[in-house]
């Protein structure tokens, strides 16, 4: 498991471009404040999204295995498809899920 300092290294090396787990949607211009929030675009929608990394990298902490459900689950969090691919990207969890 990543610790939070190579976890936001990761973070802030991101892809140009990162798709979801089924591929059907892409995101990009990936942004890390100082705040440790991520803001992104949805490709498709152009709609800007955001993440809180400190609350993305808890549940990676804490779970074994990430999934949409348990995204949403923690915190309400509406984030859920980017967040799952943001974990993929940075090899945190394979393609079905489990923490790397």
């Amino acid at each position: 498991m990543l610790d939070k300092i190579e976890f936001r290294s990761r973070i802030n090396n991101l892809p140009n471009q990162v798709f979801s787990k089924t591929g059907k949607a892409a995101y990009t211009s990936f942004s890390l404040d100082d705040n440790n929030i991520l803001h992104f675009v949805r490709v498709n929608t152009q709609k800007n999204w955001e993440i809180n990394i400190d609350d993305l990298y808890a549940v990676y902490a804490k779970n074994d295995f990430i999934n949409t459900t348990v995204i949403r689950d923690f915190k309400n969090a509406k984030v859920n498809s980017p967040s799952v691919a943001i974990l993929m990207a940075i090899n945190c969890i394979d393609k079905r899920g489990y923490r790397i």
